[in-house]
């Protein structure tokens, strides 16, 4: 794993590519950049979950959870940054790609079978989904989104960081002593 890796809020596309050995790697292309990992998508989408402390089983789960039982259900990379993502595919396919819905700008129908996904700077990219099944995806993330907050609005509690900060120092120093 490299630091390269770790997702931000820019990276808006996860493509599974095949290196010249025929291993299956991802093609990750972020707002102003693009790169290729040497993880699959899925593994590459996995790691990401792990890094920020959760896991892919624990995002299905919990979106299994929240949504009923799905298949292709979208999963929560980061709740508090609102980075959410979907599968174009079962999981399990090697050939599934993963989105960043903040980053969908529109969607077009090419055909009955492959959608043009336009991005919000601007790039396009055609994907086998029909257009149906990509609005269906989309929609079942803002459904997930707006349960997990409501479902959390009760937990948010207002503080005084300062407040916070000052008894966690003098906490410390007491402990020095």
């Amino acid at each position: 794993m490299h630091k390269k890796d770790i997702m931000t809020s820019e990276t808006m596309l996860y493509m599974p590519e095949y290196d010249a050995f025929g291993n299956l790697c991802t093609r990750v292309i972020e707002k102003d950049n693009e790169y290729v990992s040497k993880l699959a998508p899925t593994k590459l989408i996995d790691f990401n979950l792990r890094y920020f402390g959760s896991s892919l089983r624990g995002a299905f789960d919990g979106s299994k959870m929240v949504l009923g039982k799905l298949n292709k259900n979208p999963i929560v990379i980061h709740e508090r940054c609102n980075i959410l993502w979907i599968p174009s595919k079962s999981p399990l396919q090697p050939q599934c790609s993963w989105f960043a819905v903040h980053h969908i700008d529109d969607y077009v129908a090419v055909d009955k079978k492959r959608t043009k996904i336009i991005f919000m700077n601007g790039m396009d990219i055609t994907v086998e989904i029909s257009v149906k099944a990509l609005e269906y995806r989309i929609q079942r993330a803002f459904l997930l989104k707006y349960k997990l907050e409501k479902r959390t609005k009760h937990l948010l509690v207002q503080y005084d960081r300062a407040k916070v900060f000052q008894r966690l120092a003098f906490n410390m120093f007491e402990d020095e002593v």
